[in-house]
């Protein structure tokens, strides 16, 4: 059987997942339960993973997935998980689908081996077991609840006056704080009210009393390798004064490139204020706070890393971040945030950051979904210098190997299709390649 390019140009994400050929039943129901869990996805049979090459399906993998999946589905997952299964034509060669819708009866799991055991979810690219606290959050969405308005056992005397007065003003009431989600019932006596987990991040002066490392800590290492400290502070405090004290430290700690005006001194950060600021934010807002682990960020010598606890949340992935989807983990928190400034429109963050360094010049930040965390990484590098030393290892590997061929440059440079093939062009029309052949077997030497 030929082997051709895909016209997809999608990488695997959380929604979407490739096999060159059909895998053995219990790997696909694996897969669909993680989907159903997620925001529905879609498996694509007949297409290779790393190349993203089009295989095709023989006769009897698609007779057997037709006749016999849909019943092994329905036998083995509860709750009841129905998928479409159909083809699509890509120039002589099919490909079989399974589409998972969104489901909302979460959680669903394998029947032979039941919760927890049989849970699974998508963490990135990968199936993976769910964790007890992972399937804590599934119950919550599947009974349409969030973490971030459940109550902790302590009276409202945990509250800071002032930092409610400070918010509300004159408007500190009972209902105001029930409708923000604030406060909610304790079910102790009818009057009787409970701090909920918003609450205590706002407005105690000590959230991480009552939730574990609900705290920053920021660490400056020598180097990139992250092995030496230079410096180290942990911070603690509700939301807003996080967001404020951490924005600080870490700016404080960026600013290098020193010129003298007049009789100062004055430096400059090598990311955009409103880029950094963004990211902390975010990372503060928009984490698991079921899970016992402080929001991280690291400088070294040549980038920024900020770690947040939580992979992204239902519709979010790395396909999609900044393209304006939104779907809140902590909705109570995200709106109290963006009614306190801390946000300017819910939805527009990432794609503020990514404008912002854009806009200097910079490298674009990377995201990185990894276990049960999310990284945004910030480079010090201009895009200028980044695409320069693209073309230096491109030129190299030629040099190497003689000719290369399209799919050599993405697998080398990690990039997509569309950016090697704009990158080889640009080379070719700086006259230091030259393109021989055409359509799949095109590849590419350097010129002289």
């Amino acid at each position: 059987m030929s082997i051709k390019p895909v016209i997809y140009a999608d990488r695997e994400s959380k929604t979407l997942e490739f096999k060159s050929k059909l895998p053995e039943f219990s790997k696909l129901i694996k897969t669909c339960i993680a989907f159903a869990n997620g925001s529905g996805g879609q498996i694509l049979i007949g297409i290779e993973d790393e190349t993203r090459k089009l295989i095709g399906v023989t006769d009897e993998d698609r007779d057997r997935l037709y006749d016999e999946f849909p019943n092994s589905l329905y036998d083995s997952v509860s709750p009841t998980l129905l998928p479409q299964v159909y083809e699509k034509r890509i120039e002589d060669q099919s490909i079989l689908i399974i589409q998972i819708p969104p489901s909302p009866k979460k959680p669903y799991y394998l029947k032979s081996v039941g919760v927890p055991k049989g849970v699974y979810v998508r963490i990135g690219t990968s199936t993976r077991k769910a964790s007890p606290d992972y399937i804590e959050d599934l119950v919550r969405e599947g009974s349409r609840s969030s973490f971030d308005e459940e109550p902790i056992p302590k009276d409202m005397s945990v509250f800071s006056q002032g930092l409610l007065r400070q918010f509300y003003e004159k408007e500190v009431k009972v209902q105001r704080l029930l409708a923000d989600k604030v406060i909610a019932l304790s079910g102790v006596t009818r009057d009787s009210y409970s701090p909920t987990i918003t609450g205590v991040l706002f407005f105690t002066n000590d959230p991480q009393t009552f939730l574990p490392e609900a705290s920053v800590i920021c660490t400056s290492f020598r180097g990139d390798s992250g092995r030496e400290i230079i410096q180290t502070q942990e911070l603690f405090g509700p939301i807003d004064r996080l967001a404020e004290e951490s924005y600080s430290l870490v700016r404080a700690w960026l600013i290098r490139d020193y010129k003298l005006y007049g009789v100062r001194l004055q430096g400059k950060s090598p990311i955009p204020d409103e880029a950094l600021r963004e990211a902390i934010i975010n990372a503060l807002i928009h984490r698991k706070y079921t899970i016992p682990g402080a929001v991280k960020i690291a400088l070294y010598e040549s980038h920024l890393d900020i770690l947040s606890p939580g992979c992204f949340p239902g519709l979010i992935d790395l396909e999609n971040l900044g393209d304006g989807t939104t779907f809140l983990r902590n909705p109570h928190i995200a709106r109290l945030a963006h009614r306190m400034g801390l946000v300017e429109k819910l939805g527009s963050g990432i794609r503020l950051i990514f404008d912002s360094c854009n806009k200097v010049g910079l490298k674009p930040p990377q995201y990185l979904e990894g276990g049960d965390t999310v990284k945004i990484t910030f480079y010090f590098e201009h895009l200028k210098q980044v695409e320069q030393s693209e073309e230096k290892t491109i030129l190299s590997l030629i040099k190497g190997q003689r000719e290369v061929a399209v799919h050599e440059i993405m697998k080398y440079l990690k990039v997509s299709r569309n950016t090697a093939t704009r990158k080889l062009n640009r080379l070719i029309k700086a006259k230091k390649l030259i393109r021989l052949g055409k359509g799949p077997s095109v590849r590419y030497r350097a010129k002289g």
